[in-house]
């Protein structure tokens, strides 16, 4: 089974269902007509809080976060599968990717399903999900692009594009950090550019999406499932011959 297109849909859901909830936010007048890359007019949580927008909001982001946890699932199995024999310990980072990933999913969902509800509740709902989406998505991607390098013998058309997730955790990371401290020091900047940094994060992770999708159509990988038949339990038909 060719599962390319769980990649793919990774990257096209968030990405299309994003810009086009943009589109008829601006359309409608709930936000502005800018570019929020660069002019950090409106946020993405922005976009999709009033109707008509939240609708086409949560009819992509939801079924995007099962597709991205059926791509950490497609990932974990691929890569357990070519690390063969190996022992608990080096496994453990395939787990732990495997576990990031679906909590990210988890916390896209928190978030999505609250967008637009007010209360205390709801808002720390909210950014509990972001927290957990935005994060554990970041270390999910470390480690599959650590784990892509370590498997470098068996992977060799895949370590160019490794190397670019590699580079593009980086950059996420240096990013997250110029935050964090813009934040603390430059609180009155931050604010005018924070919108901004959210939208340039999450093209970022996107890329990351885009270059596994790559890395799954170079080495052109399936998925195959096996049904192994139980045989039933053999019954002893034979009779003790001093039996009387």
């Amino acid at each position: 089974m060719n599962v390319r297109l769980v990649a793919l849909l990774a990257v096209a859901l968030p990405f299309f269902g994003v810009h086009l909830t943009w589109l008829v936010a601006a359309s409608q007048g709930l936000v502005e007509w800018c570019n929020p890359y660069i002019d950090s007019c409106t946020s993405i949580s922005a976009t999709g809080r009033k109707p008509p927008a939240s609708y086409l909001f949560r009819a992509t982001m939801l079924p995007a976060a099962a597709v991205l946890a059926a791509y950490w699932w497609c990932n974990y199995a691929w890569l357990h599968s070519l690390a063969g024999a190996e022992t608990t310990v080096s496994r453990r980072p395939l787990r732990w990717m495997l576990g990031l990933g679906l909590a990210a999913s988890i916390g896209l969902i928190l978030y999505v399903t609250v967008l637009g509800e007010a209360g205390d509740v709801w808002r720390a709902q909210r950014r509990a999900g972001t927290v957990l989406f935005f994060s554990f998505t970041f270390i999910a991607q470390l480690l599959l692009s650590a784990e892509l390098r370590r498997l470098a013998p068996q992977l060799p058309a895949c370590q160019a594009l490794a190397r670019s997730m590699w580079y593009l955790c980086c950059i996420l990371l240096a990013l997250g950090i110029l935050t964090v401290v813009l934040q603390a020091w430059y609180h009155a900047y931050y604010d005018s550019v924070e919108d901004a940094f959210e939208w340039i994060l999450s093209l970022l992770l996107q890329a990351n999406f885009l270059l596994g999708y790559f890395c799954w159509r170079r080495t052109g990988w399936q998925l195959q499932v096996v049904h192994r038949a139980v045989a039933a339990p053999r019954t002893d038909t034979r009779t003790d011959r001093n039996q009387t």
